[in-house]
């Protein structure tokens, strides 16, 4: 079971179920297929949004139900939820709707939870109509034509003030296509076989976090385009000490990415100081010059020991995740990850795929994660990082609405 979850920080002006159905795209980031998706309400306020895969047909569905419920109630505030089925199913009678047992299950478990199921839709490839209104007058068969969503009041608002979204969720992480770069490929495969088993012991690693550091923050400029700084980021990515710092990293910054795998043993604190490229060496002075003026000081992202940001980032449990950054490191990622290639490219897959598990869209973290496998088959990183996300668990960043992240296309709207 793969899932999503996002939440909204402003109200919205819904009127009519088109509204709300036009809604839906716009927060997930992509139309949804085969989808089960449910809003929370507080009052007349939507909270937070999550979409499911629908279940095979071997699937529980009171099991699916208490999955479902467990997500909901992750919104403490929330005291009823709108749901909406995407499927092409058939529906053959108005009376006989597609996944009758399912949701009457949800129904009562939803109930039971003190969240009432206020009103549900299903939505085909033609038509989409009120799940439980069986009246041909408000809802005649065999259903309204999806322009009514498109045209709908709240969809055009969003679209005047800049939201978008994909046709499906693939098309929503084309992004990271590969791009045929020779130059950047050639470098990055010498500067690997150059350095080979030096990564975790010298000074390649706290040099390569550094100039990560500088992409993520924004400081590194075009400097951070030239083939030789893009092919030694890459090549550093063959070190697991290297990508796993790239992890905390991207939630902290260089100083505590590296002082944490120093305490936990991953890379050395005295290191044999190793001369870099030309262009990545005056990048690394650019920013520690720019460091320097702007009086950049080092921030303590734990009370314990320096090592456990390694589990308080990777299982999102750290206490304030700063999204700007996070955001700015997801951009970077993705950025490198379409002239990365084998090794590399997985890695960044996988990086990409936990920052989208850390921000509740398990659908596109399993989309990344599968990509990585595909690129190098048995990546462990991936396959660990997949089983995970495979459970359907939310990151608890994603649970509680104080740490959530929210999406470009809500702000916008």
């Amino acid at each position: 079971m793969t899932s999503s979850a996002s939440h909204s920080e402003a109200p919205i002006k819904v009127s009519t179920p088109a509204d709300i159905l036009s809604y839906v795209p716009h927060i997930l980031g992509f139309q949804p297929r085969e989808s089960l998706v449910f809003l929370t309400m507080t009052g007349k306020r939507v909270g937070a949004t999550l979409r499911l895969d629908l279940p095979c047909e071997e699937t529980d569905p009171l099991d699916y139900a208490d999955s479902v419920c467990e997500y909901l109630q992750s919104d403490s505030a929330a005291d009823g939820v709108l749901m909406v089925i995407y499927t092409d199913r058939a529906w053959m009678e108005p009376a006989e709707p597609p996944f009758a047992p399912l949701v009457h299950c949800l129904d009562l478990v939803l109930d039971a939870a003190g969240l009432s199921l206020l009103d549900g839709w299903l939505v085909s490839s033609s038509h989409w109509r009120d799940y439980f209104c069986e009246e041909q007058s408000c809802c005649p068969w065999p259903g309204h034509r999806l322009t009514a969503i498109t045209e709908s009041v709240l969809n055009a608002e969003l679209v005047f003030q800049g939201s978008t979204y994909a046709e499906s969720l693939e098309s929503a992480v084309r992004t990271v296509d590969a791009v045929d770069n020779e130059e950047v490929h050639r470098l990055t495969f010498s500067y690997i076989e150059k350095w080979a088993g030096k990564w975790d012991s010298s000074s390649l690693a706290r040099d390569c976090l550094t100039l990560w550091d500088g992409l993520i923050r924004g400081t590194a400029g075009s400097a951070g385009d030239e083939p030789e700084v893009r092919a030694f980021l890459l090549a550093g990515l063959t070190s697991a000490a290297v990508r796993d710092s790239l992890i905390v990293l991207a939630a902290t910054d260089a100083t505590a990415a590296y002082a944490a795998a120093v305490d936990g043993s991953v890379l050395p604190a005295y290191p044999e100081e190793v001369q870099l490229p030309q262009e990545c060496d005056d990048l690394k002075s650019a920013i520690a010059a720019e460091e320097a003026a702007g009086g950049a000081s080092a921030q303590s992202h734990s009370d314990e020991r320096p090592s456990a940001l390694f589990r308080d980032v990777f299982l999102a449990t750290m206490s304030t995740p700063d999204w700007n950054r996070l955001d700015a490191a997801h951009r970077v990622f993705v950025r490198l990850t379409a002239v990365a290639q084998g090794k590399p490219r997985s890695a960044l897959l996988s990086i990409l795929g936990w920052l989208e598990w850390t921000r509740g869209r398990g659908s596109r973290a399993h989309h990344y994660l599968q990509a990585a496998l595909d690129e190098t088959p048995g990546y462990t990183l991936a396959e660990l990082l997949l089983a995970l996300v495979g459970t359907g668990s939310l990151a608890p960043w994603a649970r509680r609405r104080e740490t959530a992240w929210t999406s470009d296309s809500w702000r916008a709207a």
